[in-house]
């Protein structure tokens, strides 16, 4: 081994004394703090001796100086390590001190993680490994030392500052890319948005090969696996190159081991922006010229019905192609030549929807493709986006910000220009470090990842079709709706998908679904209260409010009903969802395990089994005992113990222990064993005891129940008497006794009122007010003659029976002397003192004449 050279020696040295001052200098704070902790505790301390120190002035005053000494250099540690710490005022309580140090505390300590996190990222991901036989290399990527040296700056300035100006710098980008109109009505894009079915927009076919008549076998494996094939079956009406995918065989260079190739560094590689005609001719023709080409696609569906592909970035090993398709839509398919050239392969990173759409816009389809998602999958990395892909093999950090970018903006910005380049510029290197060790690992599963990239070039692309339903999948309800409701949730689910249609925009943009479902759990009655339903308001709800207040007028007249989904119709929607019932999802749920297989074609002993089903009866396929766990279970099953053993060469089989250990569990009883049991068991006891009730019920007949419960209903049952206890024969019974307690009997047998006033008095049936106001009526209406013990004619009146009662003559008043009421009124009788006032006077008189005289009586006759 060579020594290491004396730079190197010197900065090892160098940093070991760093190190070294590093750990006593933390040595020397930790004992600094431990000081600090017992001085602090020696202090006089709140609600002990505190408050009479605090008395004196001349301790009141240093406090306060300590108080503002500590503030300023708790703010100056803080701000000098860029955590910046909220001090309060001086004065202020304990809990708004412990709350402000508490929030400093956080803040460093998010600060300290966040920068060794950046510090370890940067050490694993971002610095390029150099070989040790170089000697002095630099890092070959030189933008990753820029950024590492930009994050350092950013962690050591103010990160409010930072923020603040990353903040203004993504602005300023985000105003510049704005799309003043949509792309289709500048180049006058069309789109077919009807339901009618998907055509093809291939014009040319390329490298097509001639139909065989007759059986013709497409692939044979070492597995002994055949997929037979007839000609017949071979038709164009949903994909053009079904013929050329199947008949496909991967070339021999592709399958074999070689030296990966090297990428061009980024400013090394020539960029070509192909926008016309003739560029992109010329592109053809150097694709024609090439082994293997990365294709990736930039895509928009959120202004566009169907989906719109923006943007096509194609990489050869020297050269980067970025095509703009908006003013050349009509003639990029011309590049179905090589991308249907079985002889190129064709490297794209996730290329399910890629390879749709191709052939929506353009009419291109691939043949011979390598996916290096599905590769990664087979290898079983951690991670299968691409940003690891790249960091993994090129070493190169990807800055992924503009994945969810509009790529419909035009002029593209450099940052935008640069993402979309480097999507593609490390792909086919990625690739043959792929291959390497997919060969490495097994031949067949490079096999097997072709095969399935194959499966992906069969897609077909079919437009979406409406589905009057299709809520119940998309959209969660967060309750279950009425016959009103759900009209209106219909009815705007449908009138979204035509607007949609028509004016050529997603569904989402003309009415997201939160939207939706609030406009229909509401029912608002005006435009205001649609228009608050909306926040934000989309464009086509401001613009077609009329249609969707007329939807829920007429949702008014439906009759108001509750809304019950079939069990189908509820299953099928969680299904869609991913979720076995509204509260639980694969990973949560524990009643469906992950490696619960009883539900698919796959055999948890056996792995995969082919089963054909084109054999009537070939539907299901029995287990070989002898291959299958359970054989072990079946003792009664195995042909004999003897084959159930294994044992090493030269030794005996022990037969005996077979046999016991089957025995064994014969007698094991499994849970599921007991629950079936404990179901009998139950069943029988039930039998049992209905049986028993049933003999017990003949048994008595219909005699009366003389025991009752709390569980019977409530009755109304008359006393029973022996006649025994009682001396019946003694007793004389008169008839009209009999006859009265029959009627009380009946009267008693009826129902009683629900409410009798009779039982109650009326302090507990009135409130205040109205006993008051009833006492203060009796004192108005009082008869003064009942006071004073006179009869009234009241009495009279009701003593008088109707026999005794006399006819009263009518009363002439023409014939009667009137003169009577004229004259003034003598009193004749002077005598008449109706309330006695004249004998309470005299009373009252005499009464203090005697208080008079026996005071008196006192004063004088003292001894006596």
């Amino acid at each position: 081994m060579s020594e290491p050279e004396p730079d190197a020696a010197e900065n090892a040295e160098l940093t070991k004394k760093k190190i070294i001052i590093m750990r006593k200098r933390v040595e020397e704070v930790m004992r600094n703090g431990a000081a600090l902790v017992r001085e602090s505790n020696g202090l006089p301390k709140s609600g002990a001796d505190f408050e009479l120190y605090n008395s004196y002035p001349t301790f009141n005053s240093f406090m306060k100086k300590s108080e503002e000494r500590l503030n300023a250099l708790m703010a100056k540690v803080t701000k000098s390590i860029g955590c910046a710490m909220r001090v309060p005022d001086v004065g202020a309580s304990v809990e708004h001190y412990t709350e402000c140090v508490i929030e400093a505390q956080d803040n460093i300590a998010e600060r300290v993680s966040t920068l060794h996190e950046v510090l370890k990222k940067a050490e694993l991901d971002q610095i390029v490994k150099v070989p040790e036989f170089i000697t002095k290399a630099a890092p070959t990527n030189r933008k990753t030392e820029a950024e590492i040296s930009a994050a350092m700056k950013t962690f050591s300035a103010n990160i409010g500052t930072v923020l603040a100006q990353k903040f203004r710098e993504q602005r300023e980008e985000a105003a510049q890319i704005v799309v003043l109109e949509k792309p289709q009505k500048t180049y006058s894009i069309g789109a077919d948005n009807s339901a009618a079915p998907f055509a093809s927009k291939l014009t040319v076919k390329h490298h097509a090969i001639e139909k065989r008549t007759g059986i013709t076998l497409i692939d044979d494996d070492e597995s002994g696996k055949r997929d037979w094939n007839r000609a017949e079956t071979e038709t164009e009406e949903e994909h053009p190159y079904i013929a050329e995918i199947l008949h496909f065989k991967v070339p021999k260079d592709q399958m074999t081991p070689a030296e990966p190739i090297k990428f061009k560094k980024l400013d090394e590689t020539t960029l070509t922006m192909v926008d016309t005609k003739e560029k992109l001719e010329a592109l053809r023709d150097v694709l024609n010229n090439v082994k293997e080409f990365a294709v990736d696609l930039e895509h928009n569906d959120m202004r566009s019905y169907l989906g719109l592909s923006c943007l096509i970035q194609i990489s050869t090993r020297d050269e980067d192609f970025i095509i703009d398709p908006f003013p050349i839509w009509d003639e990029i398919g011309i590049l179905n030549d090589p991308f249907a050239n079985p002889t190129i392969l064709k490297v794209l990173h996730g290329s399910d929807n890629d390879v749709l759409w191709l052939q929506r816009d353009f009419g291109v389809h691939i043949v011979n493709l390598f996916d290096t998602y599905v590769a990664m999958k087979k290898l079983k990395f951690p991670k299968f986006n691409l940003a690891y892909l790249v960091s993994r093999f090129a070493d190169v950090i990807l800055d992924k910000q503009y994945q969810l970018a509009d790529w419909r903006a035009r002029p593209l910005s450099k940052a935008m220009i640069n993402y979309a380049r480097e999507d593609t510029h490390y792909l086919l290197y990625c690739y043959d470090m792929l291959r390497e060790q997919l060969l490495k690992q097994n031949e067949q599963d490079l096999a097997s990842m072709y095969s399935e990239c194959t499966d992906v070039c069969v897609r077909v692309y079919k437009k979406p079709v409406f589905n009057p339903k299709g809520y119940m999948t998309e959209i969660k309800l967060r309750f279950a709706l009425n016959s009103r409701q759900d009209y209106v949730l219909t009815n705007l689910y449908r009138w979204r998908d035509t607007v949609a249609r028509a004016e050529d925009e997603s569904p989402q943009f003309v009415l997201p679904n939160t939207m939706l479902l609030n406009i229909s759990e509401s029912l608002p009655r005006d435009i205001g209260s649609i228009y608050g339903c909306c926040n934000p308001l989309p464009l086509f709800v401001k613009k077609r409010v009329g249609d969707i207040l007329k939807i829920v007028v007429q949702a008014r007249d439906v009759k108001l009903e509750k809304i019950e989904r079939t069990t189908k119709e509820k299953s099928d929607a969680q299904e869609a969802r991913g979720v076995m019932n509204d509260s639980m999802d694969h990973i949560t749920s524990i009643l469906k395990s992950k490696i619960d297989f009883s539900h698919t074609k796959f055999d948890e002993e056996r792995g995969e089994i082919e089963i054909d089903k084109t054999v009537e009866g070939n539907d299901t396929l029995l287990k070989d005992q002898q291959a299958s766990l359970l054989s072990v279970l079946q003792g009664s099953a195995v042909p004999n113990s003897e084959s159930m053993i294994v044992v090493e060469e030269g030794k005996s089989k022990n037969v005996k222990k077979v046999t016991k250990l089957l025995k064994e569990l014969d007698k094991f009883v499994t849970p599921y064993e007991c629950y079936q049991m404990m179901l009998i068991t139950k069943q029988k006891q039930e039998e049992e005891e209905r049986k028993e009730a049933e003999k017990k019920k003949l048994e008595e007949g219909d005699k009366p129940k003389t025991l009752f419960s709390h569980h019977d209903a409530s009755v109304n049952r008359k006393p029973e008497f022996d006649s025994k206890l009682l001396n019946v024969d003694n007793v004389r019974v008169d008839p009209a006794e009999v006859k009265e307690q029959e009627e009380a009997s009946v009267e008693a047998d009826k129902e009683p009122p629900v409410f009798d006033p009779s039982r109650f008095s009326d302090d507990q049936l009135m409130s205040k007010k109205a006993m008051k106001r009833k006492r203060d009526a009796a004192r108005r209406n009082i008869d003064v003659s009942i006071v004073f013990g006179e009869s009234s004619s009241s009495d009279s009146k009701k003593k008088k029976t109707g026999d005794e009662e006399k006819e009263v003559e009518e009363f002439d008043y023409d014939k009667t002397d009137s003169s009577a009421f004229h004259n003034p009124v003598r009193d004749d009788n002077e005598e008449f003192d109706p309330f006695h006032q004249k004998f309470r006077v005299k009373r009252s008189k005499k009464n203090n004449s005697t208080k008079k005289s026996s005071n008196r009586q006192g004063s004088i006759n003292y001894k006596k």
